[in-house]
């Protein structure tokens, strides 16, 4: 018998293990006119899009710009003293913090945001998972990976222009659809590029400007893994992500058209103090389980019954390391995804950094995440500013699940049937539902038979 370690209450409780059952998530797609239907089917004099028997609300921005630092924690741009953070902070909305979903990685992240879901819908479980029926998924841009339908997918099937830069599972088509303008994510390419790259697409004629642009960048990732949190690198590195803010504010303001930009990070970073090397522990009949390491937490898949109770019992003994069955998952993480989630979860609690081997040059590194989305450390951060929006104030921390539906709500277009994510009504400027050109708003439309867009920018 396999015994759960509550971690938060430091008890436990003993749970059977039971064969997981297969739960396939569809929501419900809303596929509205677009093109010249959609302008065909006209603007009421109140503001709204007609779409079928009811109003849609006028967009509020004529173009939505959504940028991700890899890594920003909450407390960072405070703590190094930002300028551009701090206009902000000033002049539009600030949160108390970004709730990623679990585990707190780069790949479930960016695919909530996008989405809208938890990962036991949009099926991105960790940034290496091994899936029943394709195998092993190693940090892919793959689109056919992702279960649930992106932003920039939603944009594009409802008449707007999408633009996307560097942001996983963009580089080619979702079930057919792909945003009009896209750059594959590529490593080597520096944060100061992509933010080239934007500004050049702000700077387009209104007429021709993406109505939708979302971008990855590197952030501050790789130096919270190497010198730990609130460390004077990683300091160094906000610093240098805030001269891009500022950079974004200003082609924001001198753009001509109503632009919001709103600016997030996909996870925070916590100290690690404790290493636990899982292929150490998990031997004998244990050490059949194939482990997938996400830092704080991990996913442990089983050839048999025989293997996951040897595993489970193992590393319960370790008090501060929490096993999940797959049937006894806490239902707040929205993780329990058949095929994909492993049989076995294993959740640390901050300050254990969990390996599946040997540490690359032989050391650990001081900082990690994939923890529990509630642990504070894990936060991200949260700033919109511009049309649409309120300006100077301070809200309570976002879940990364609410971005998506913003989003569409700032370019006046409908969010999937039944994503997780709602609308924070507190983050619309009040009066902001005034008209605004239908054309304008979403931009050029693209040649339906090629997919793209004529844009002087050439595909990346």
């Amino acid at each position: 018998m396999i015994r759960i370690i509550n971690c938060a209450r430091g008890g436990s409780t003993p749970a059977t293990p039971a064969s997981p059952r297969l739960r396939r998530v569809r929501a419900l797609l809303l596929i509205a006119a677009c093109g010249a239907s959609l302008a065909g089917a006209g603007w009421r004099d109140a503001g709204g899009i007609v779409a079928g028997d009811r109003e849609r609300p006028a967009p509020l921005s004529r173009t939505v710009v959504l940028v991700s630092f890899d890594g920003l924690r909450w407390d960072d741009p405070h703590r190094a003293g930002g300028v551009a953070f701090g206009r902000l902070q000033r002049e539009g909305i600030s949160a108390g913090g970004l709730i990623p979903p679990f585990p707190a990685s780069t790949f479930p992240a960016h695919a909530t945001l996008a989405t809208g879901v938890y990962p036991d819908r949009h099926g991105i479980v960790a940034n290496r998972f091994l899936d029943s029926e394709r195998g092993e998924f190693r940090k892919e841009g793959d689109p056919s990976w992702l279960r649930s339908e992106p932003l920039w997918v939603t944009a594009e099937r409802q008449g707007v222009t999408a633009a996307v830069a560097h942001w996983v599972f963009a580089g080619g088509p979702w079930q057919g659809t792909a945003a009009s303008i896209r750059e594959p994510y590529r490593p080597e390419v520096p944060d100061g590029s992509k933010v080239d790259v934007i500004i050049e697409w702000l700077q387009l004629p209104m007429e021709r400007r993406p109505g939708l642009i979302m971008s990855y960048l590197h952030g501050v990732d790789g130096r919270g893994h190497r010198h730990g949190p609130a460390s004077v690198e990683v300091d160094d590195a906000v610093r240098s992500l805030d001269r891009l803010v500022g950079r974004l504010l200003d082609a924001a303001a001198q753009s001509d058209g109503e632009i919001a930009l709103i600016v997030v990070s996909d996870h925070g970073m916590a100290a690690a103090t404790r290493v636990h090397r899982l292929d150490r522990l998990l031997s004998g009949e244990a050490g059949r389980v194939r482990a997938f390491s996400s830092g704080g937490s991990a996913n442990l898949y089983c050839p048999n019954e025989e293997a996951c109770r040897a595993a489970g019992e193992r590393l319960a003994t370790i008090p501060s390391l929490g096993v999940f069955p797959f049937d006894a998952l806490p239902p707040q993480l929205h993780y329990g995804l058949s095929g994909r989630t492993g049989d076995l979860v294993v959740v640390a609690r901050p300050g254990d950094l969990l390996l599946t081997g040997a540490p690359r040059d032989g050391a650990a590194g001081r900082g990690t995440h994939g923890y529990r989305p509630e642990e504070r450390e894990m936060w991200g951060v949260f700033f919109a500013w511009g049309a649409g929006l309120r300006a100077g104030i301070r809200v309570e921390p976002m879940r990364a699940v609410d971005v998506a539906p913003l989003v569409c709500r700032l370019l006046g277009i409908d969010a999937p049937r039944g994503i997780d994510g709602r609308l924070r009504r507190d983050l619309l400027a009040a009066g902001s539902g005034r008209r605004i050109d239908p054309d304008a708003a979403r931009g050029q439309q693209p040649d339906r038979r090629s997919g793209e867009v004529a844009l002087p920018l050439a595909e990346r």
